[in-house]
């Protein structure tokens, strides 16, 4: 069910309301983001949100109002030709007694001439994908779908390993850009535009991550890290609903849902299989199976999990960066390739003094 948290008013600041875009917001201006030293991050320079491919002209021109000069897309091409269908499943997936076609359809298409209607608001794109199109085969969203239906945090964490595994060429696109910006003691001439949207689909894991990052290199404490992380779940509220309902009609859950109703361990050849079309999804050697109220609940949990951002799954994440890249700093000079320069410059532009 809905909560009424899910429908209330976001804060403002650290959110930006704009038609047609999820999730936006100004980290460093929650509560605000300090360093450990007391130390402000610099504001209306770090942006993150949810999918753009909806935004039209005027949106993109209060985008740019806000001070977003440039967008690093994380998306992988698949996700950039689907948008959110290629996490939720094909239209014809969906439907019918979960209501989810009219009024709120259009939070999932992709408007044609987004990019156009970007460049024309005087914003740039830099498309930087985490994954390989590879990445994106039913074997391979099996084991992400796998993992973040877990139900505690190693699953998360195991995600978010492989994020970063796979993340530091785009993430080194962004940091450069940043390391790049004018310093933030220096005076800014009037009117100038410098800010950096980063996103991915839901604005949560891939960017979540490479926040985790940044924020623990400049000095955030992890509490603080993981309280803004957590905003998400503010953020895609009013998408939950809908997005549960979409979710448990894709075939993988329904994989899930069986799996919960034998007791059987769900593996990842059965996802994928669910995903390529195999399987039966919710078809059993009897015909449609009735599938028990509690089962049924298993599944919206697991489907709330995967649109979750718990402060608990960023904490540990953070663990793991340090046990598995040796801290986020040694993850930006091993696998952003960062030097001494580009390191000190970060910190110079976005900690104001």
């Amino acid at each position: 069910m809905s909560t009424q948290e899910d429908n209330a008013p976001l804060p403002s600041p650290p959110f930006f309301s704009i038609p047609n875009v999820s999730n936006l917001r100004d980290p460093a201006l929650y509560p605000p983001l300090t360093t450990s030293s007391g130390a402000r991050l610099r504001p209306h320079v770090l942006f993150r949100s949810a999918d753009v491919a909806r935004i039209d002209l005027q949106g993109w021109q209060s985008m740019h109002a806000l001070g977003v000069a440039h967008v690093f897309d994380l998306r992988s091409a698949t996700e950039v030709e689907k948008g959110w269908a290629g996490i939720v499943g094909k239209e014809e997936q969906v439907g019918g007694e979960h209501g989810v076609h009219g009024e709120n359809q259009k939070e999932w298409e992709i408007r044609p001439g987004w990019l156009e209607a970007m460049q024309q608001a005087g914003v740039k794109r830099t498309w930087t994908p985490v994954f390989a199109d590879s990445d994106y085969s039913p074997d391979r969203l099996a084991e992400r779908y796998g993992k973040y239906m877990d139900e505690d945090a190693t699953g998360f964490v195991q995600a978010y390993t492989d994020i970063l595994g796979n993340g530091g060429a785009a993430y080194r696109e962004v940091f450069l850009y940043l390391a790049g910006l004018t310093p933030a003691k220096e005076k800014e001439e009037e009117g100038e535009k410098m800010g950096a949207l980063i996103h991915c689909t839901a604005g949560k894991d891939r960017t979540g991550v490479f926040f985790a990052i940044l924020f623990d290199f400049l000095g955030v404490p992890r509490e603080m890290i993981a309280e803004e992380y957590n905003l998400t779940e503010r953020g895609l509220g009013h998408l939950r609903e809908e997005f549960m309902a979409r979710l448990m009609q894709n075939p993988a859950f329904k994989k899930y849902i069986l799996a919960q109703m034998t007791g059987k361990r769900l593996l990842v050849n059965d996802i994928a299989e669910s995903m390529r079309g195999g399987g039966g999804g919710g078809q059993g050697a009897e015909g449609e199976v009735q599938v028990p109220p509690e089962i049924i609940e298993k599944g919206r949990q697991a489907a709330l999990r995967m649109i979750g951002a718990t402060k608990e799954s960023m904490l540990k994440s953070l663990e793991m960066i340090d046990e598995q890249f040796g801290g986020a700093e040694n993850y930006m000079r091993e696998r952003c390739g960062l030097g001494d320069e580009e390191l000190r410059r970060l910190r110079e532009n976005l900690v104001m003094a």
